[in-house]
């Protein structure tokens, strides 16, 4: 037979990660598009389009 009374399992913590999460994704994307704009600023696109290629060539390759 089945328990009649609600799961009463608490959402907020799960929730509470799931939010901090993407305000954290959030965040990090911000802050990178501000760093290139500041590149972009002192350097030329071109400069700025060879670093983004080498620091993701290194992404990819070292993880």
């Amino acid at each position: 037979m089945s328990d009649p009374r609600p799961d009463r399992r608490n959402p907020l913590p799960d929730l509470t990660a799931r939010e901090e999460a993407l305000y954290l994704r959030r965040s990090s994307m911000r802050f990178l598009e501000c760093a290139i704009h500041l590149c972009a600023t002192h350097m030329s696109l071109e400069e700025v389009a060879d670093l983004l290629e080498k620091e993701a060539e290194q992404l990819r390759r070292f993880g």
